[in-house]
């Protein structure tokens, strides 16, 4: 394990986000939510914690579907991440606030999650990039 997946495993016993950094789509989400720099919650780039996301993996939670957000010990993941980081998600401004309840509070949320997922999959594809999954 290198020194970033130790870091990483580490600040994961605390409340986390687990996303792929190498992805604009799923970054920008994050940053909307507004919780870089936040003490009480770590975000953490799932490609620099090969060891968390395998754990999650094991455990069904596939980080090529869906980012991993735990909050209380409580695993949220698909459409439930989403809506996890739309209610704790401190938005700076009215567009975050709109990105935010739109992909996971509006009432099409669920219905929406796998196309942005697929999205995610085809965007990283074109950009020449690799899927996280072992």
């Amino acid at each position: 394990m290198d020194r970033d997946d130790a870091a990483a495993t580490a600040n994961a016993s605390h409340d986390y986000v687990l996303y792929d950094g190498a992805c604009p789509a799923c970054s920008r989400y994050i940053a909307a939510t507004g919780l870089a720099g936040a003490r009480d919650i770590t975000l953490i780039d799932a490609r620099s914690a090969p060891a968390l996301v395998a754990e999650h993996a094991a455990a069904g939670r596939k980080l090529d579907d869906s980012m991993v957000v735990s909050i209380d010990g409580v695993f949220h993941y698909g459409a439930d991440a989403t809506r996890k980081l739309a209610e704790i998600g401190r938005p700076a401004t009215p567009a975050q606030r709109l990105l935010l309840w739109l992909v996971g509070k509006a009432p099409w949320a669920d219905a929406l999650y796998p196309a942005l997922a697929a999205g995610r999959r085809g965007l990283l594809h074109l950009l020449g990039r690799p899927l996280i999954d072992p």
